[in-house]
């Protein structure tokens, strides 16, 4: 892929170099307007199967990588990103009638078919960046779009997924992770889900002032010009006085687990990843160590883990039908491990830059392989 930092967002999701005559396309050399073109490319079938990733323009190296990577390997690859869709830059063509019923997505010189697509990458084509000012507007219109791209993902044929969203939005359900991973046979810290501000106190004693608030599915407050995380937070007696609020809205409580030290597992497929994370090095982590502005001032180590931990890990994704995962532990000061989470597509990254950890390769090679 040719360093195109200079060009502006719009085009640097477009411009690659064809890997077989090394001529570079240059995504806003043609517009798409050559209808005659599109009817014969569907009429004739002639189109390459290609690995479709669903992203959005700024996901930044998470996609990036990955898309590099697949064109070294000669894949071919078509990136939709939601946001270049949503500002018109990526043309979809649905069709429904006696001949047939499919899509098809055009951007600049590629094209792909829903009868061509190998594999899909389903990364986050949740950003649509409308420039609507009227706020109710744009959330109608962000809402209309969104509802179209879930029933486009249901028409894909039974082929691989990085993962369904089917899957993706059930395993993103707090409670039921928590259920499923204490029938799995994982250690769970003790947990409430209450809007009784008395059943919170109670809590609260029995743990000697030790829990934790947690959100339930977004951790993530954003206000377009400024935005906030909603991290796990450990309750104090200040908090205590505002629990009337818990009325309002129910809220989830753990058991705060003193940690010796933290374990983010990413898996891919059958590949296992375990990285400890030194987050009781630094008093800003102690607590919740997803912090973006400590991040990448941690400590991290590859380590092994028990099989028995290996295997229980690969049926919790099998029984979420999913084909990722990056599951969050925390280790207690006697060595006992305890399941917090999984996040059924979460960032991982920072973390193969920090250790080496081959995620990439391993999402690479799941997407590459052929399976017809």
């Amino acid at each position: 892929m040719k360093n195109n930092a200079s060009l502006p967002a719009g085009r640097q999701v477009c411009e690659c170099v064809n890997k077989k005559t090394g001529t570079t396309i240059d995504s806003s050399a043609k517009d798409i307007s050559d209808k005659e073109r599109k009817e014969k490319e569907r009429e004739d079938g002639k189109m390459k199967e290609a690995i479709l990733i669903l992203t959005n323009s700024e996901d930044g190296k998470h996609t990036d990588v990955v898309l590099e990577k697949l064109q070294q390997a000669d894949q071919n690859v078509f990136r939709f990103d939601s946001d270049r869709f949503a500002n018109g830059e990526i043309i979809i063509d649905f069709e429904n009638n006696h001949r047939r019923c499919e899509f098809a997505m055009y951007s600049h010189d590629q094209v792909i078919n829903s009868r061509n697509i190998k594999s899909v990458w389903y990364r986050r084509p949740n950003h649509f960046n409308l420039q609507i000012q009227d706020l109710v507007q744009r959330n109608y219109a962000e809402q209309e779009i969104k509802n179209l791209l879930d029933g486009l993902w249901t028409m894909v044929p039974d082929i691989f997924w990085l993962s369904n969203p089917k899957s993706l939005e059930q395993a993103r359900k707090k409670l039921f992770q928590l259920k499923l991973a204490r029938e799995l046979g994982f250690l769970i810290p003790e947990t409430i889900v209450t809007n009784d501000p008395n059943r919170v106190h109670e809590f609260f004693k029995t743990y000697n002032g030790k829990i934790v608030f947690k959100a339930f599915y977004h951790e993530f407050l954003n206000y377009g010009d400024r935005a906030f995380n909603i991290p796990t937070t450990l309750i104090t007696e200040k908090h205590l006085e505002k629990l009337e609020l818990v009325k309002k809205m129910p809220c989830l409580f753990q058991e705060f687990i003193d940690k010796k030290y933290e374990l983010r597992i990413t898996v891919v497929g059958q590949k296992i990843f375990p990285v400890k994370i030194y987050s009781q090095e630094n008093s800003q982590t102690t607590v919740d160590w997803r912090n973006p502005e400590f991040i990448n001032k941690l400590r991290y180590e590859v380590v092994s883990i028990p099989e028995a931990l290996v295997k229980t890990c690969l049926t919790m994704l099998n029984e979420l039908e999913l084909s990722f995962g990056a599951f969050d532990f925390v280790v207690d000061k006697i060595g006992e491990i305890f399941f917090l989470e999984i996040n059924p597509n979460g960032q991982w990254y920072w973390m193969e830059s920090q250790t080496n950890v081959p995620i990439s390769d391993a999402i690479v090679d799941i997407l590459s392989l052929e399976r017809r």
